[in-house]
């Protein structure tokens, strides 16, 4: 099988990644001569892939299969036009893509499916969260506690040419679900838990949470901080959520993938009110990036695999999403002389990556850290057990870093609780 992964940035780089797990080749195109990605392919092309379609063409047909790993709407249109042209897969569902990539749109979905959701602003009180409705993570996204922090968070974003949208904030565990979908039917996969950094950015995954973690239904404490997660931002992923969250929270996915109509994948992330109320913050219909790995290495399904799977089967496989261990994916950047764990978008600039196994005594790690290198990103993943012993050997590699790089390790930043400033 060899695969052509457009796009060589974060979502190329697990595509990549997982590929490589599946036993595929892999053929990266991308306009930069440097992705993250292009140290994990078997080949990179530094092109744009829409500026000589003979070329493209030549490309593409000598690859069983096309998997878009970029969010530009101008090439995924020319891509889904010419594919079957060309007679080769596209795994992408460009329609389903459309609906998600506006979060306005998906509102409208999930009120006409009945998902719950955050209120819309000014129904709701502050906080608020102040989005741009067509990118998706943690871009452009700010909390505002008053009128004034709303005006010019949302005048801010209008000036960079966005449409904003203003919802209520909600505190609580984070969660995902990669949901496959083909032809009227979805499959929903393993939940991962998301620990966040000071903007909203993705630092940390863990698999498996709730009661798939503790092995039966979570106890007391639900949808707090635990004091023994042992770092900022972290969760004790067996009692953030209550009983029957993560059973709720697949069939609401599911009923928004079958609604979406969805021939392909989607994420759905969602909050956890007061640990037992999964509200849907976000749908994103393409692969995404950090937790399909997580997923990988703890329930052994690989995501990129089951694609390329359905598509050929025209439906899901049978496939049990039960962990078989756990898993800490987590993030680290290197600079003047410090180490810190970090949200993604760190490694979306990074030079192309290198998997190590038993980096500093973690399972595998992503990193294009070199000797004399001041300046460096990895992304570190470990397992064990539970969530705790994956969770301190994750953290015995960082420190294991630090020391190693004479790096003071500074202390993780998480999204603390929304408060006015005073002036």
């Amino acid at each position: 099988m060899r695969l052509l992964v457009l796009g060589g940035r974060l979502q190329g780089t697990e595509a990549v990644y997982l590929a490589a797990k599946a036993g595929y080749e892999t053929l990266l195109v991308d306009r930069s001569p440097a992705p993250p990605a292009a140290g994990l392919a078997n080949r990179h092309v530094a092109a744009d892939i829409m500026a000589d379609e003979r070329s493209s063409r030549s490309l593409a047909r000598t690859c069983d299969a096309i998997l878009p790993a970029c969010e530009d709407e101008a090439t995924l249109e020319w891509l889904t036009e010419r594919a079957p042209e060309w007679g080769v897969p596209l795994l992408f569902d460009m329609a389903a893509w459309r609906v998600t990539r506006s979060k306005r749109a998906s509102r409208r979905l999930f009120e006409s499916l009945g998902v719950p959701r955050p209120e819309l602003w000014p129904a709701c009180g502050f906080p608020v969260v102040v989005k741009p409705d067509g990118a998706s993570g943690s871009y452009g996204v700010s909390i505002a506690v008053d009128q004034t922090a709303l005006t010019a968070a949302s005048a801010a974003l209008a000036a960079a040419g966005h449409e904003v949208v203003v919802e209520e904030y909600l505190s609580g565990p984070s969660l995902s679900l990669e949901v496959l979908g083909w032809h009227g039917r979805g499959l929903p996969l393993q939940v991962t838990g998301l620990e966040l950094d000071s903007v909203h950015d993705c630092k940390r995954v863990v698999a498996p949470v709730g009661e798939a973690a503790a092995g039966g239904p979570a106890a007391a404490g639900l949808g707090r901080p635990s004091s023994r997660a042992g770092s900022a931002g972290s969760w004790d992923w067996e009692q953030a959520v209550g009983p029957g969250v993560l059973a709720r929270f697949a069939a609401m996915s599911v009923r928004l993938a079958e609604g979406l109509g969805l021939n392909g994948i989607m994420d759905v992330e969602v909050v956890v009110r007061d640990g037992l109320e999964p509200q849907v913050l976000e749908i994103d219909a393409r692969l995404p990036s950090q937790t399909p790995t997580a997923v990988y290495w703890s329930s052994g399904l690989n995501l990129v695999e089951l694609l390329v799977e359905t598509a050929r089967r025209g439906a899901p496989p049978a496939v049990s999403a039960s962990a078989r261990r756990a898993c800490v994916y987590q993030h680290v950047a290197a600079r003047d002389g410090r180490l810190e764990v970090v949200g993604e978008h760190a490694l979306a600039q990074a030079g192309p990556l290198h998997l190590l196994p038993g980096f500093f005594g973690a399972d595998e790690a992503l990193t294009d850290r070199a000797p004399g290198a001041g300046t460096w990103v990895a992304t570190l993943i470990t397992t064990g057990g539970d969530v705790a012993a994956a969770r301190a050997r994750g953290a015995h590699a960082i420190q294991g870093l630090a020391h190693a790089d004479g790096l003071e390790l500074l202390p993780e930043s998480d999204p603390g609780a929304p408060t006015a400033v005073s002036t």
